[in-house]
């Protein structure tokens, strides 16, 4: 009976063993697991973070857009705002005055209008109701300011006004001519 007894014992203690070294396998497979799901959801979790910061940022982009656009259709409706008053306005006639002769100079603008004691005002104030923008060549504001007195006398009611640099042929650039177009000889501009 001592006997069966100590076989009981020695097979409890290779049993307890067995289960013992079957139990640790198993809890070494179970802590590789959890650190491996850990790391898993650390990366999940830094991925999470860097998802939210890039929507955050895309918002951000989003809203600054939606206010360039905003800004853009103010612009639009302005520019349509200045678009129709253009259209609204009395439309600029511009006379040229050497339309034949190509001379080389500055292209001026200068206003010639009728003179309130004009000799024949009832003719002239029919013919001309506003005054008139003529545009020259020449190469200094007094020589077109001369010519243009010689083409409308004072004595026939005329009324020449000063030169200025026409507007039209203004270049983006400063070309050391306050911008006014100037041509050579030949018509071709410079």
């Amino acid at each position: 009976m001592t006997a069966l007894f100590l076989y009981g014992a020695v097979l409890l203690m290779v049993a307890s063993v067995i289960v013992n070294r079957v139990g640790q396998r198993r809890m070494a497979k179970a802590r590789k697991t959890l650190t491996t799901e850990e790391t898993a959801l650390r990366d999940l979790d830094s991925g999470i973070i860097e998802s939210a910061r890039a929507v955050n940022q895309s918002r951000q982009r989003t809203a600054e857009l939606d206010d360039q656009i905003q800004d853009m259709r103010l612009a639009v409706e302005h520019l349509t705002e200045k678009l129709d008053q253009a259209r609204a306005a009395p439309m600029e006639r511009y006379f040229i005055f050497d339309r034949l002769d190509a001379r080389p100079g500055t292209i001026w603008s200068l206003d010639v209008r009728r003179a309130q004691d004009a000799p024949n005002e009832p003719r002239l104030a029919a013919a001309w109701p506003v005054p008139r923008t003529y545009l020259m060549v020449a190469s200094n504001p007094r020589e077109a300011m001369d010519r243009a007195a010689q083409r409308f006398p004072r004595n026939q009611g005329f009324e020449v006004g000063s030169a200025a640099s026409c507007h039209l042929f203004k270049s983006r650039r400063d070309d050391g001519e306050g911008g006014a177009g100037v041509f050579k000889r030949g018509g071709g501009a410079a």
